[in-house]
């Protein structure tokens, strides 16, 4: 493949990141205001198919990043190996001029963190669907509740 070839890849590989991220921030946005104005007060069952469709959306999110994080790798060794690459291979795998002090480069730190960041969110939305007391929260009560 050619330099342009290469960087044309790469700026694809970019987009699609911020898209799999934009995607991400909408569907746990959707599922947090969902969770406060009425999954919190329905039935287990209910609680449980929107848990189960959350998990399905972030699975194709999640194989969809680890597709581009796997063709990402490809193009940067790729890239490495050109003979007279206009950026440095390791310019691009550590972009800001400073050193993290881990035998990782800031690439791999950033998809480290992103891959830390949706396990988290995943289990944080996990605790608020099926653990967290909601009743405590501005008003909200479940079914059949008493009113204090």
């Amino acid at each position: 493949m050619s330099e342009a070839e290469l960087l044309t890849g790469l700026f694809s590989s970019l987009d699609t990141i911020l898209t799999i991220v934009s995607l991400f921030f909408a569907i746990v946005s959707g599922y947090i205001a969902a969770l406060f104005f009425f999954l919190a007060r329905s039935s287990l069952f209910l609680r449980g198919l929107a848990f189960a469709l959350l998990t399905i959306g972030l699975s194709f999110l999640g194989g969809t990043a680890a597709v581009v994080q796997s063709m990402q790798e490809g193009l940067l060794v790729a890239w490495s190996r050109l003979a007279s690459p206009v950026i440095a291979a390791d310019s691009l795998r550590n972009p800001m001029p400073i050193t993290n002090g881990l035998p990782l480069s800031q690439q791999e730190l950033g998809v480290l963190t992103g891959w830390i960041i949706g396990v988290g969110v995943y289990a944080a939305l996990a605790y608020l669907t099926f653990l967290h007391d909601w009743s405590k929260e501005g008003g909200i009560r479940r079914e059949g509740e008493c009113k204090p």
